[in-house]
């Protein structure tokens, strides 16, 4: 029997709960990390004298590391593994976190949210697949829903610091929270995280054999005597750009590298910007961080709720409703009135419908694709994402310099998502 099948057939093991919990881990640290300079730009632009469109570049930097991270990260992930990618990607998020504290200008901070961004984007193709090829059959779509689930998590746990610490250590502090973050987990994921058995069969690179019955005998399953065939078209060891750009995988890339970037501009823009918005809107500081993590609840039970949803009415019903209720939502944030329930109603919403669309996405994505271009795939289809995700944010800081409104804003902002979900829905599926 293929040790995938009889991993997939069993139980959930105690050594594949350590997987996954390590990828939720991980994501954990990207939420905590991307929004670190959301949850600290009230203080950062008065401090700077930072200006609506500096602002918003410096959001999109972050965003344009995680476009590059994800481009240059993926395709070496299905080529040479998807552990070297996340101990690497760990390596550049400390890095970038710590250059964030140590930063005293807008080029600095630019810099490091840059670097923040590689390491961010290299992981969100990476640990979701990881997650996913590890979790037995019942858990298939629920596990990554789980790691995606961990990224609002992440984004409360920095907004508690930002409460805690921002009074006594200034703004800096958030950043070197997620520094010491990564750092930790690094030594954890070392030890702990092996190689996919997905990439190890279906790519085959040297020492496969061995590698594969070390990780079967860490997880008490049956060793093999032989490597099983390799897929069709599909070489040991050899290239996944080449592989994806085939007549056979060309069409369904293109498709979802248009719809991402739709999908992504509206979740960054409203992500990025909501926090701020709402602190104006109440004049503290301090309650556009608690809208934010009010967000990041909802959006915990969104991706756990989608993530057990998707196995009773499919990954594309999910998407549409998802979709379509990020939009209603975003452009009904542009009517927000300061009244103190419907924040917390609209937040909470808000957040189940950003990560609810964002885990059925990541779904719809991932099983486009074969297992030995599954990370390549996300890889491609992320980096489109961030291309738009750059631009969400920053259309929004133009369009307020410009002299729009916040409504209007709201409202034009929130069609790409609608566009996207119509895309979303040509997408086959062949896992």
């Amino acid at each position: 029997m293929d040790p995938r099948q009889e991993l997939r057939e069993r139980k959930m093991s105690a050594g594949q709960h350590l997987i996954v919990a390590i990828c939720v881990m991980v994501n954990l640290i990207d939420g905590y990390d991307i929004l670190a300079l959301a949850q600290a730009a009230p203080r950062l632009a008065e401090e700077w004298q930072l200006p609506p469109e500096r602002l918003g570049l410096l959001f999109s930097m972050g965003l344009g590391g995680m476009a590059i991270g994800a481009l240059a990260v993926s395709p070496l992930a299905d080529r040479n593994g998807r552990r070297p990618a996340i101990l690497t990607c760990l390596l550049l998020m400390s890095a970038g976190m710590a250059g964030g504290a140590l930063s005293t200008g807008f080029g600095e901070m630019a810099a490091a949210r840059l670097l923040t961004g590689i390491g961010i984007g290299g992981m969100t193709s990476t640990v979701g697949t990881l997650a996913l090829e590890y979790a037995s059959a019942r858990a298939r779509e629920f596990a990554p829903s789980v790691v995606a689930s961990a990224f609002p998590v992440g984004t409360i746990i920095g907004g508690s610091v930002a409460i805690l610490l921002m009074g006594g250590f200034g703004w800096q502090g958030i950043f070197w929270g997620g520094a010491l973050l990564s750092a930790a987990l690094f030594p954890l994921a070392w030890f702990y995280l092996p190689e996919s058995l997905d990439f190890l069969l279906s790519r085959q690179p040297a020492g496969a054999l061995q590698k594969t019955n070390r990780i079967l005998e860490r997880l008490h399953l049956t060793p093999i005597a032989a490597l099983p065939p390799l897929p069709d078209g599909v070489e040991s060891g050899g290239g996944s750009i080449r592989e994806i750009a085939s007549r056979r995988h060309w069409p369904t890339l293109a498709l979802l590298c248009c719809a991402h970037p739709l999908n992504m501009f509206t979740f960054y823009f409203i992500l990025n910007w909501s926090p701020k918005w709402i602190a104006e809107l109440t004049g503290s500081a301090e309650r556009g961080i608690s809208y934010s993590m009010t967000v990041s609840v909802g959006g915990i039970a969104g991706a756990l709720l989608a993530g057990a949803v998707a196995q009773v009415i499919g990954v594309k019903r999910l998407m549409l409703i998802t979709l379509l209720g990020l939009a209603a939502l975003t452009a009904l944030f542009g009517f927000l009135p300061d009244v103190p329930v419907l924040l917390a109603g609209s937040g909470m919403l808000l957040g189940a419908s950003l990560f609810g669309s964002a885990a059925a996405c990541w779904l719809t994505v991932a099983y486009a694709f074969p297992p030995q271009l599954r990370a390549t795939g996300l890889g491609l289809a992320t980096t489109a994402g961030r291309i738009g995700s750059i631009f969400g944010p920053l259309a929004a800081g133009y369009l307020l310099a410009m002299g729009a409104t916040k409504l209007a804003i709201c409202v034009v902002l929130a069609l790409p998502a609608v566009v996207a979900a119509a895309l979303y829905a040509q997408a086959r599926s062949v896992d």
